[in-house]
């Protein structure tokens, strides 16, 4: 097995590498209504690789469609 890593790409997207298996969690409340527990929900079909949209405007997400780029995203990470 591969090393896994995850790198973020300044302005795009969290690159992912390393068969690193991909679901959703939700948060789920206990009786008295507070987030309490994880709980596994979706799965996704993850190639060896990867990139998952931070920008929010990806129509494919949780992956990286190149919305980014046309939105002109900007992380803030690093000073310009």
């Amino acid at each position: 097995m591969s090393r896994q890593t995850v790198v973020i790409a300044e302005d795009g997207p969290y690159l992912v590498s390393g068969s690193v298996p991909l679901a959703l969690q939700v948060i789920t409340p206990n009786a008295e209504g507070a987030s309490w527990d994880w709980v596994r929900g979706r799965s996704f079909q993850a190639n060896a690789s990867y990139a998952l949209c931070r920008c929010g405007a990806s129509k494919a997400k949780p992956f990286c469609d190149g919305n980014h780029a046309a939105i002109k995203f900007d992380d803030g990470l690093v000073e310009k």
